[in-house]
C-alpha cells in the first residue's frame, strides 16, 4: 500500500507575515534557508532516505 502525502507551501495559508513572528538566528536562518520558523519546511532527499512520491 502507498502512502501519499503532499506539502502545502506556507504562502498558501499565510498571505502575510504577521508582526511579531517569532525568528531563528542569521547563522541558523542561513542553514535552513528562511528566517522564520513558521516558514520552514525540511526537504528530504529520496537519495538519503527520504520519502517516495
Amino acid at each position: 500500500m502507498r502512502v501519499r502525502t503532499y506539502v502545502v507551501p506556507p504562502n498558501q495559508y499565510m498571505p502575510y507575515q504577521p508582526m511579531n513572528l517569532p525568528q531563528w538566528s542569521p547563522r541558523e536562518a542561513l542553514r535552513l534557508g528562511t528566517l522564520w520558523p513558521a516558514l520552514y519546511s525540511p526537504y528530504s532527499s529520496k537519495r538519503h532516505g527520504g520519502h517516495d512520491e
